[in-house]
């Protein structure tokens, strides 16, 4: 069985399906009939088509390759015959792909294998599991991804660029969705992290004046302004400054003693 069968397997389990994998079709095999009673029995259809290779849109030709996985005579006979196995009796069914590539199928639904591995690695314990695969992810969850440098050395770093496994635009994609959660706000909000937000600032936007001055506007309240102005205007470089430029501006000036 292919690892990500073992994964689907699993993933289906955990939703109360019986599986059956690997059902003899003739000149084909059916990936995994699944099969849930829970009352009116609830049968499925799944065929997988994965690849670590950057998705794509399907094309026609790929588009009936993945058609007859579920359509072709042999296959249907199949799958009946394993649902009268398990059921004593015939069923309607749906048909489920799981698959890494973009594609619409009509009278089929579509999974994306990237959801399925991410529900089952969420979902995973401590427990001793005997799947060799379901052992691998277990260990990734547990001893590479709690490890925070070994993640930002996978998904941060290229290497030598040959086995990244994020693009750059992704790699930003990342960033903003982990500076969208909760954990983010709480970093930025010690003290300690302070010099961490100034290095962001200086290499942002934001270190252009107009900008910085129309962020601090929508952040500040009157009365913190007014605290910061006061602060600011004892830094040191900043006295410095402006007492160059009122010395150059009548217009500064009459705005500081307004």
């Amino acid at each position: 069985m292919s690892p990500e069968k073992d994964i689907v397997n699993l993933w289906l389990n955990r939703q109360g399906f019986f599986t059956v994998s690997d059902v003899n079709a003739n000149n084909r095999v059916v990936d995994i009939v699944a099969i849930r009673q829970r009352g009116q029995p609830l049968v499925q259809h799944v065929e997988l088509n994965c690849s670590v290779s950057p998705a794509a849109l399907a094309n026609d030709r790929d588009k009936a390759e993945l058609l007859r996985k579920f359509n072709d005579s042999n296959v249907v006979a199949a799958v009946q015959r394993t649902i009268r196995d398990c059921l004593g009796q015939d069923s309607d069914y749906g048909k489920v792909l799981v698959t890494t590539s973009h594609v619409l199928l009509p009278g089929i639904s579509v999974v994306g294998f990237q959801d399925v591995l991410r529900d089952v690695v969420a979902q995973l314990d401590r427990q001793n599991y005997r799947s060799p695969i379901i052992r691998c992810l277990q260990l990734m969850k547990f001893a590479l991804m709690a490890n925070p440098a070994s993640i930002a050395s996978i998904v941060g770093k290229d290497a030598d660029g040959k086995h990244k496994s994020l693009t750059h635009h992704n790699k930003e994609q990342l960033l903003k969705q982990l500076l969208q959660q909760d954990v983010a706000a709480r970093l930025f909000s010690r003290k300690q992290n302070e010099q961490l937000l100034v290095e962001l600032l200086r290499n942002s936007t934001l270190k252009q004046p107009e900008r910085l001055a129309a962020a601090l506007e929508s952040i500040l309240t009157k009365r913190t302004a007014t605290r910061f102005l006061n602060v600011l205007l004892q830094q040191k470089d900043v006295k410095t400054a402006i007492e160059e430029e009122i010395s150059k501006d009548q217009k500064l000036v009459k705005f500081l003693e307004a």
